[in-house]
């Protein structure tokens, strides 16, 4: 995640070789993609966070793979939208396994209705499910509880609809930075680290900020 960096920090971690980089909020995510244009760059990027369908085409146009395809409404314009762009993208259907209000997502009895719309094209690869733990785990229900019920449904789709996920398999994409083990421990197959790649960056000057992150 490169959320909280300029776009100058960004282009020091791709030059380092990570090659995967994400924004959560869509005029941040365009504003970085056009600099990383600019700049002869080709990083396969992922959109994590909430997408709004006012925004989803321009998202479109330039993103790799959604996390955050969190309602029916959602992987419907997305559908439509690949098809009118002749663009593939690969997909996650978010769900809400912690019931906070504060949280984007599908219920789980949702999830595989979702998936059945975004594989209806062919241009939109779905890769499984993503979902968040919860926030200072609250209701009683801990970080371990809701990674592990997303580990259970991931199981769950890909027994019930194989096909409707690249190679048979339902991916999950869990954790951030704070809970990057447990969610490994679930079998993530895409962490969303972000604050742990900067470590230290708020102490130098802003004009070594760059170099830091290229160190």
């Amino acid at each position: 995640m490169t959320k909280t960096v300029e776009p100058d920090v960004a282009l020091a971690l791709h030059g380092l070789g990570c090659q995967d980089l994400a924004e959560n909020r869509a005029d941040r995510f365009l504003a970085k993609a056009d600099a990383f244009e600019a700049a002869g760059a080709t990083p396969t990027w992922h959109f994590v966070g909430h997408l709004q369908r006012n925004k989803a085409r321009r998202v479109l146009e330039r993103a790799d793979v959604l996390h955050s395809v969190d309602s029916l409404r959602l992987a419907e314009a997305i559908v439509r939208l690949a098809d009118e762009l002749g663009r593939g993208v690969d997909a996650f259907v978010q769900v809400n396994l912690t019931g906070e209000t504060e949280k984007h997502g599908l219920a789980a009895d949702e999830a595989l209705a979702a998936a059945r719309v975004l594989a209806a094209s062919d241009r939109v690869r779905v890769l499984g499910l993503m979902a968040m733990g919860p926030l200072g785990e609250r209701g009683g229900r801990t970080t371990d509880e809701v990674f592990g019920d997303a580990e259970g449904l991931a199981s769950e789709m890909e027994q019930t609809a194989p096909e409707l996920f690249v190679d048979g398999r339902c991916r999950l994409s869990l954790g951030m930075s704070g809970d990057a083990e447990i969610a490994i421990a679930h079998g993530s197959d895409f962490v969303r680290v972000g604050s742990s790649l900067f470590v230290g960056l708020d102490e130098l000057p802003t004009t070594a900020r760059g170099g830091a992150a290229s160190a």
